[in-house]
């Protein structure tokens, strides 16, 4: 059992979100509580991991972040590594981290977890690419065209509707590309319009996942390669994305897991790590198990589900529901 939450501080992203007052809502409720909180604004990139680092060094109870996943993303690298518990308050346009974790979108109901008897955490995993860390995931080449093309504008006036906008551009620039991988050691080369380095399978806006065997917290990361593009990828992006079900057809796609992976392609590509744009490839990247603790709802009860994919990385050709694909 947690211990209860009396001292925290917040950091507030405020071009996270539609334009709302969040302030009152947040005194309100920790003024019921009997919660000591202090807050910090952010105002550029990099201000979350500056102000989180800082925040950490007196004695707090927990830290909490109000923002999207990038600002989610720069607190958590600040964390790495201390003791302190993270809340997730979310103000994103997809809130990828809050939806795998079943923490609500509703600032009241986020708000209320702090004060839950008993507390629940989770201990979740992050991925680390170079001196970085992410939790969502990494995508090359069209995933990250997409994202790259939902402007914070747009996602503030249009929400999940900028990543349908953005679909369009991101379809003109699809370039058949060769991966090289090593994963854990073995060898991979794989063709394909996309790669995908996912520690959240979870699809934010839509609430759906990339697959049901990518787990937050089982020490392990997913790579998913979309194949090729044809009207099966756009019937797959139109049911993911509009209709919120999973397709049913997922002959396009491989996927292979492991703890450390390297990356390569003989194209240069857009990439993107939790919403941010990267330099060209090549890339390495690895899982560090359980470096962060979260407050969950204590209702939250996702069960990890039982997979044939093992860590040695051995391609099993799945991809949602155990559709047994080669």
């Amino acid at each position: 059992m947690e211990k209860k939450i009396r001292n925290i501080h917040i950091i507030i992203n405020p071009g996270s979100g539609k334009e709302k007052s969040i302030l009152p809502v947040i005194n309100t409720f920790m003024q019921a509580a009997g919660i000591r909180w202090e807050a910090s604004i952010t105002h550029k990139a990099g201000d979350a991991i500056r102000l989180t680092r800082t925040a950490s060094r007196n004695k707090l109870d927990a830290i909490a972040v109000y923002g999207g996943d990038g600002t989610v993303t720069e607190v958590v690298n600040g964390l790495v590594g201390t003791e302190i518990p993270l809340i997730i308050l979310p103000g994103g346009s997809a809130n990828v981290i809050a939806n795998e974790l079943g923490i609500p979108w509703n600032l009241k109901e986020a708000c209320a977890l702090i004060s839950q008897n008993p507390l629940r955490t989770r201990n979740i995993d992050v991925g680390q690419l170079n001196n970085r860390y992410f939790i969502a995931g990494i995508s090359i080449g069209f995933g990250a065209d997409l994202i790259k093309g939902a402007k914070r504008e747009a996602k503030s006036k249009f929400g999940i509707l900028a990543y349908f906008f953005s679909l369009f551009t991101a379809m003109q620039k699809l370039k058949l590309t060769i991966y090289h991988l090593k994963v854990d050691g073995v060898s991979h080369e794989v063709s394909g319009i996309t790669c995908i380095v996912a520690n959240a399978g979870n699809l934010g806006f839509t609430k759906v996942s990339l697959d049901k065997h990518i787990d937050i917290c089982d020490g392990l990361l997913d790579i998913v390669i979309v194949r090729k593009a044809d009207l099966k990828l756009l019937k797959l992006i139109a049911i993911t994305l509009i209709k919120r079900r999973r397709p049913d057809n997922f002959e396009l796609v491989k996927h292979l897991q492991g703890k450390e992976i390297s990356i390569s392609s003989n194209h240069k590509q857009i990439i993107q790590c939790d919403g941010e744009i990267l330099e060209n490839l090549p890339l390495h990247i690895k899982i560090v198990p359980g470096a962060i603790r979260v407050l969950i709802p204590g209702k939250y009860n996702k069960i990890i589900a039982q997979t044939s994919l093992e860590p040695n990385c051995q391609d099993k050709g799945i991809f949602f529901d155990s559709l047994n694909i080669s």
